[in-house]
């Protein structure tokens, strides 16, 4: 009887002990389902910024076109290659997103490689945007002093003292 009842102790005690790493098992899983969870929010969030670049850069492409001289169509392809980059990069976090939904469990080195490529995708983003800050500028720049004439100054790069204006000899 008292061997029956020490083994039915030790199977209790096994029992709670799996019990145990069970819920342990649990509590690791709902944490990384809501790191999921928090990942797919971040990126969702930096798609619809992308997504909200390429409309900013159409209609910055569409204006661009109506105002600009037929001679000068660097900025227009330079600026439909931007907007495609934008635009890949938009369909690329989507997909993400998307796969992130669809996704039920992942192995921890498979967050960090989504962490790394969310890391990527910001720093893109926030140099894309820091550029053409830049690009605004300078052609607010331009376009200020081309009010009262009526005509644009050239790009800095072929204005008096670079050579190609002639000003010089």
């Amino acid at each position: 009887m008292e061997a029956r009842l020490t083994g039915t102790v030790l199977r209790a005690e096994e029992a709670q002990r799996h019990l145990e790493e069970r819920e342990r098992d649990l509590e690791l899983a709902y944490e990384q389902a809501m790191m999921l969870q928090s990942e797919r929010d971040r990126l969702r969030v930096g798609a619809e910024v992308a997504e909200l670049q390429v409309a900013e850069m159409t209609r910055e492409l569409v204006t661009l076109r109506v105002q600009r001289p037929s001679g000068d169509q660097e900025e227009v392809i330079r600026l439909r290659a931007e907007l495609l980059a934008q635009q890949t990069l938009a369909r690329s976090l989507q997909q993400i997103v998307t796969d992130i939904g669809r996704s039920r469990s992942r192995s921890r080195s498979g967050v960090s490689v989504s962490r790394a490529t969310g890391a990527s995708v910001g720093q893109y983003l926030a140099g894309s945007t820091s550029r053409r800050r830049n690009e605004e500028e300078e052609r607010r720049r331009q376009g200020e002093g081309s009010r009262g004439g009526g005509e644009m100054l050239p790009p800095p790069d072929r204005r008096e003292g670079s050579g190609e204006s002639g000003g010089g000899q």
